[in-house]
């Protein structure tokens, strides 16, 4: 990410089609926050739910659809 796609205080919105174990939404979150812009919250279409990515980022997670998978 460019330090010029981002301006400090700036709010963010994350969007990712399937939330698993949380680790890209944690890594984007990171890079956001590393410009000093903040994230708001991680939208996304699909959450694998017993995977508990939620545990691994700090914003709070919206998804359109929550399933269980088999492990």
């Amino acid at each position: 990410m460019k330090k010029i796609a981002l301006e400090p205080g700036q709010k963010v919105l994350i969007i990712d089609d399937v939330f698993a174990t949380g680790g890209t939404a944690a890594a984007a979150c990171k890079l956001v926050e590393k410009l000093d812009a903040q994230v708001l919250e991680i939208a996304c279409l699909i959450e694998l739910e017993n995977l508990k990515g939620r545990n691994n980022v700090t914003a709070p997670v919206f998804s359109l659809l929550s399933v269980e998978v088999n492990e």
